[in-house]
């Protein structure tokens, strides 16, 4: 995960965007038969986002076992893909 202090997050690509532009429109834990079968596994969740510019912002955040954190990474993500995550939200604003 990648913020710095003016607010910003940086894309798998490297593209910087301010973190107060974004509307989130749905969040969800990401499919895993780990997360049906054991109580204790913490699931991937997800976030899609959109920005002020019209992009859409895909959040994930995984569980790292080995130090006990979480890994956040943000990937710019096509339009054609954003209604896969809407179909399966927990929250959709």
């Amino acid at each position: 995960m990648n913020f710095d202090y003016t607010g910003l997050v940086v894309t798998e690509c490297g593209r910087k965007l301010k973190i107060d532009l974004f509307d989130q429109l749905a969040v969800g834990v990401l499919e895993c038969d780990d997360f049906l079968n054991n109580p204790s596994f913490i699931p991937s969740t997800f976030s899609v986002y959109k920005t002020s510019s019209g992009l859409y912002l895909l959040q994930t955040t995984s569980f790292n076992e080995e130090n006990d954190t979480l890994d956040t990474t943000y990937k710019i993500i096509p339009e054609s893909e954003v209604s896969v995550y809407l179909e399966n939200c927990c929250y959709n604003i």
